[in-house]
């Protein structure tokens, strides 16, 4: 075996196929020109000892264009080769000599020692719903066997910088770990880089420096040995951490494969919240990991606790201590709590910006979060501030294709469409969905996130065939992915359900409402911001159905959570409310509801003129019930126009308008 007998030949077998010689040449200049760190020199390896360069890696097989089988050559080296690195493009994964090598490598017993370099394609285009086969990366002969998908670095457009790839497949070629062979190759830099400015002094001043020097780099290299090693062990103990969750004392409690996630969740929260408090790092980093899986099945209320449980320990790294207020804000702005929110925010920036070395992609977390709270607040301009900021930091970081910037172009829709510039709204959202579809595929969560926003900017523009379109997809999406229960799948059946009611779909929106707010509600309180639209829209459909009593009682709900939160709604929760009460012969109470809504709904739709049309319609049907038909009917020729100008035929607010018109005996055109 290699690294405990005699060493073989070639550390590495590249397998491509040849419209890919380009970055396959790219690698092989990066792998044999690699200089092997002193401190791993003598290393027993999978390679053999470590020397300064790894062994020669094979590359060339020209011979095979005209061959009918693999050339013997090729055969030889594969024997000889202590890893495979496969070449993964569209290319590769159709071409016979690749998957002819992989099997062949595959055969000598050496499954685990297969690495993929990702240069083209989608990875498992071909065995996932809804992907173009055409674009898998992936060559059959990989999952053969019942082989499962290798360790990848990918190098297209936007994903992995090539420098971080060489090396993760370099820590795979040698048997050691990337994180620790990031963190050396980190500290040879450090020291080239002062080396260059010391040696550009003189005289005796040169001396001294340098003298200086090598005790500021031998301290620096220890510095960094200690935090490789301090990294390496709180990694390995979060694994085996992991791991034992799998694990039960009694072979006859395990439940295979009918484990779920959530049971897996619940015992690692149960045995951090005991264990680990000589660790307290590594407590804190899985107990802020676990809080942001139970987050993204959607158990808010979960993850919020366990994350509150990890910010009271002390000893905490400041990288950890940055993550875990990131985590804390995300569960706060969830709960509806956005000045909260703001301040777990900042403080993680504040502790992230004083440490050494900064993750510039947590920054980018923090800054987002922030900018996400703040527009939840209506300060449209410090969120703008934030976003722009961090859409900097992750073109520098990433790219122009990669998903961590589409999730900050989703956070400036966001705002936007809040701000009521729909048009850079949309903008941002068409740009984010291309980045999701084209490095995610059609099925991943935020897909049908980016389909529900793009669904709300068509209602807004008064599009609701495209909305109600948007929205079904996103719908379908989601239920496939997140699950019905999920409070995400939750908000997109909300929106469709409203497209629905505008178009007095009364009983599929009833039905699609009260399966959101049951979801809802086991995640969240009655006076979330969310439930202000929520409880609302399911009293226009019970209304719609004639159950006044009911629409009442969940109007009155949706009041309680706009007021909570000054949510924009509140002007119109107040209208519809004033309606049920005239409709009911309370014309003094609706009229009293009708009072502050006007201010609100002054405030809140400028932009939206039909809004206050529409509280003027309702006025003159509780002063028809007041009996004052004159002053009705004035009230609805200077308004009807802006309502009907909104609202066509047969919707929900038109059909409601021309009935009080024609109780004020007036014709259903104004």
């Amino acid at each position: 075996m290699p690294g405990q007998g005699a060493p073989l030949r070639y550390s590495a077998f590249i397998s491509y196929n040849h419209r890919d010689v380009k970055e396959a040449s790219w690698l092989h200049r990066q792998l044999e020109t690699y200089s092997v760190p002193q401190r791993l020199r003598g290393l027993d390896t999978p390679v053999g000892p470590l020397g300064p360069r790894l062994p020669p890696v094979f590359q060339d097989r020209e011979e095979l264009a005209a061959s009918p089988d693999l050339a013997q050559s090729v055969r030889d080296a594969l024997e000889q080769s202590a890893s495979l690195i496969v070449i993964c493009s569209p290319n590769g994964a159709r071409s016979k000599w690749v998957n002819e090598e992989i099997r062949l490598f595959t055969a000598l017993g050496r499954r685990n020692r297969v690495q993929c370099l990702i240069v083209g394609g989608i990875p498992n285009a071909s065995r996932l719903p809804g992907f173009d086969s055409e674009q898998e990366c992936f060559p059959e002969a990989l999952f053969e066997s019942g082989g499962s998908e290798p360790l990848a670095a990918d190098i297209r457009p936007g994903f992995e910088p090539r420098r971080d790839a060489r090396l993760r497949l370099i820590a795979g070629v040698i048997g050691v770990g990337y994180d620790e062979l990031r963190q050396r190759e980190a500290a040879r830099r450090h020291r080239r880089m002062a080396l260059a400015v010391t040696a550009s002094s003189i005289g005796f001043v040169l001396m001294a420096g340098l003298a200086t020097f090598a005790l500021i780099s031998r301290a620096e290299a220890v510095k960094q040995r200690d935090l490789a090693r301090q990294k390496s062990i709180t990694a390995e103990r979060t694994v085996d951490f992991v791991k034992s969750l799998f694990t039960t004392s009694d072979p006859s409690e395990a439940q295979g494969q009918t484990i779920t996630a959530r049971a897996i969740l619940d015992a690692g929260a149960k045995r951090i919240e005991t264990e680990l408090a000589d660790e307290p790092t590594v407590k804190a980093e899985l107990a802020t990991t676990l809080g942001e899986v139970y987050a993204g099945l959607g158990l808010y209320r979960e993850g919020d606790r366990i994350v509150r449980m990890a910010l009271a320990l002390p000893g905490v790294e400041p990288d950890t201590r940055a993550r875990q207020h990131a985590a804390h804000g995300e569960a706060l702005a969830r709960q509806g709590e956005y000045k909260p929110a703001i301040a777990a925010y900042s403080e993680g920036l504040k502790i992230l910006r004083a440490s050494e070395d900064p993750a510039p992609d947590l920054e980018a977390r923090l800054l987002v979060g922030r900018g996400e709270a703040r527009s939840s607040l209506d300060d449209f301009a410090g969120a703008e501030a934030d976003i722009a900021a961090a859409l900097t930091i992750e073109q520098a970081r990433v790219g122009a294709r990669h998903p961590a910037l589409a999730r900050v172009l989703e956070a400036r829709a966001v705002n936007a469409m809040f701000a009521d510039d729909l048009a850079s709204s949309r903008q941002a959202m068409e740009q984010a969905l291309a980045i999701r579809l084209k490095a995610q595929g059609d099925r991943h969560p935020k897909v049908a996130e980016d389909l529900n926003l793009l669904g709300a900017v068509s209602y807004l523009q008064q599009d609701s065939r495209s909305a109600e379109a948007y929205y079904r997809r996103a719908l379908a999406a989601d239920r496939v992915v997140l699950g019905p229960e999920h409070p995400d799948v939750a908000n997109t059946t909300n929106n469709l359900a409203r497209v629905v009611l505008e178009r007095r779909g009364y009983a599929e929106a009833r039905a699609l409402l009260g399966a959101a707010i049951a979801s809802n509600l086991k995640q969240r309180p009655e006076t979330h911001d969310d439930m202000a639209f929520m409880f609302m829209n399911l009293g226009l459909a019970e209304a719609g159905l004639g159950a006044a009593e009911e629409a009442e009682r969940l109007l009155a709900k949706a009041q309680r959570a706009a007021d909570l939160h000054l949510h924009r709604n509140r002007g119109p929760i107040l209208t519809e409310r004033a309606a049920l009460a005239c409709d009911a012969g309370r014309a003094a109470e609706g009229l009293a509801l009708l009072e502050p809504a006007v201010a609100l709904t002054r405030a809140d739709y400028r932009q939206e003129g039909w809004r206050m049309a529409w509280l003027e319609t309702i006025r003159a049907s509780c002063l028809l019930r007041a009996g004052k038909q004159s002053e009705a009917a004035a009230l609805l020729k200077a308004n009807s126009p802006l309502v009907q100008e909104r609202w066509p035929q047969g919707s929900l607010f038109r059909e409601r308008h021309d009935r009080i018109r024609a109780e004020a005996g007036l014709s259903a055109e104004a």
